[in-house]
C-alpha cells in the first residue's frame, strides 16, 4: 500500500503533486473490494504504537480518517471559520485513533481541496 496508508498516523497529503483526498478514499474502497480478508498489506507509515502491516480493517480506518477529515473541514468552513482557526484542531471527530504530529498538514490539504 505504500503511501496510501498511514496506519493511525496523520498522513502527508501532497496537494502540490496532485493528491486528492476524495480520490484517495475511492482508491482505498477499491482495494477493500479487490482483496480478500486474508490479505496482509504493507503500509508506508505507521504511528509509533502501530504496525506497518495490517488488514482490510486498517485500510478502512485510513479511509474513515480521510472521510471524516473532509466532513470536519467542510463543517468548519460552513460555520465561517478561516484556515488559521481550522488548523488549531488537535484531532478529527470520528477518527480520534489517528495521532502524532502533522495534523495541520491534513487540515490544510482538506481546506485547499474544498476551496477549489
Amino acid at each position: 500500500m505504500g503511501d496510501l496508508v498511514f496506519n493511525r498516523r496523520f498522513p502527508f497529503i501532497d496537494k502540490s503533486a496532485g493528491a486528492s483526498i476524495s480520490h484517495w478514499i475511492v482508491v482505498l474502497d477499491d482495494a477493500c473490494k479487490h482483496y480478500d480478508n486474508d490479505t496482509l498489506f504493507v503500509f508506508g507509515h505507521a504511528a509509533e504504537s502501530e504496525n506497518v502491516t495490517g488488514n482490510k480493517e486498517d485500510l478502512k480506518a485510513m479511509q474513515n480518517y480521510l472521510d471524516k477529515l473532509l466532513i470536519y473541514v467542510k463543517s468548519q468552513v460552513k460555520a465561517g471559520k478561516g484556515k488559521e482557526e481550522i488548523l488549531k484542531a488537535e484531532s478529527i471527530p470520528g477518527a480520534e485513533d489517528f495521532k502524532g504530529k502533522g495534523i495541520e498538514r491534513s487540515l490544510s490539504a482538506a481546506f485547499e481541496e474544498l476551496s477549489v
